[in-house]
């Protein structure tokens, strides 16, 4: 069951137009830094699983300057909003298919444990160097047409999801405050996304999300934890029953355990 949830206020953006893009600098220099690491072949010691040579280099491109945005993040370079940006970008402008031939999602999909409601996770690793900044963890939700992610948040993590196959509506909401019972949302995303697309959460912007498979569908995660040394947790919410409020936020409930979260959206 999760935990009370303490106050929490939403972090605000950067304003300043010049921080914000010297932070963007950054960003950019992260991810080319990286792609030009893979380039120079410092890469290759990397095992991927499947594909061509080529689409092997390009796959680890891809989760290489993920793991470097990430150490960006916990060196305090970026800001979580644009590992957001970078994280995202750096997978759209990858292709699906060569992302599931390297990481050989049929065998990953063929190891996918049994759910009759919600997803069914497979953690798997691409074998980046354990020495070469913070843990990224990469993992594939399975889904079945109709079946959902349920929607939640997350406390002091950032992660992205990325649609290697099928289509899933996709809702995120930015989570301004927590309450006794619940959270006061604001709605920020409600669209369909199909291969090739993303969406991200961090404390700072659209932090619940739900995923509802309109078919057969595999969602690839990546994520960093436990970002500033503090635990990373997960609330159970439900936006369906929110109370509408002012400016168009809304007093949604918590859900009190997984399966009553699965029951009501898996």
């Amino acid at each position: 069951m999760p935990s009370e949830p303490r106050t929490f206020v939403l972090r605000s953006r950067p304003t300043a137009a010049g921080a914000l893009r010297a932070e963007r600098h950054v960003g950019r220099r992260v991810v080319m830094g990286a792609c030009l690491t893979a380039a120079l072949g410092a890469l290759a010691r990397y095992t991927f699983f499947s594909g061509s040579a080529a689409e092997r280099r390009r796959a680890e491109n891809v989760f290489q300057a993920a793991r470097e945005a990430s150490r960006a993040l916990t060196e305090g370079r970026v800001s979580p909003a644009t590992w957001q940006e970078l994280v995202e970008q750096v997978f759209r402008d990858a292709s699906p298919e060569e992302i599931a031939r390297a990481i050989d999602v049929e065998s990953l999909v063929a190891r996918a444990p049994a759910a009759i409601r919600g997803a069914a996770v497979v953690p798997f690793s691409p074998s980046l160097p354990e020495d070469e900044g913070p843990r990224i963890v990469t993992k594939l939700f399975v889904l079945r047409a109709g079946r959902a992610n349920p929607p939640h948040a997350h406390d002091n993590m950032v992660s992205m999801h990325y649609v290697l196959r099928g289509r899933f509506r996709v809702r995120h909401y930015d989570r301004v405050r927590d309450e006794p019972g619940g959270f006061v949302l604001r709605p920020t995303i409600d669209r369909v996304l199909g291969p090739g697309e993303a969406t991200s959460i961090s404390d700072a912007r659209d932090n619940v999300h739900w995923h509802v498979a309109e078919t057969d569908g595999v969602l690839l995660d990546v994520l960093c934890a436990d970002l500033g040394g503090r635990p990373t947790d997960t609330h159970l919410v439900d936006p369906v029953r929110a109370e509408p409020l002012e400016g168009g936020l809304l007093r949604a409930p918590r859900l009190s355990t997984v399966g009553e979260a699965l029951e009501r959206f898996g």
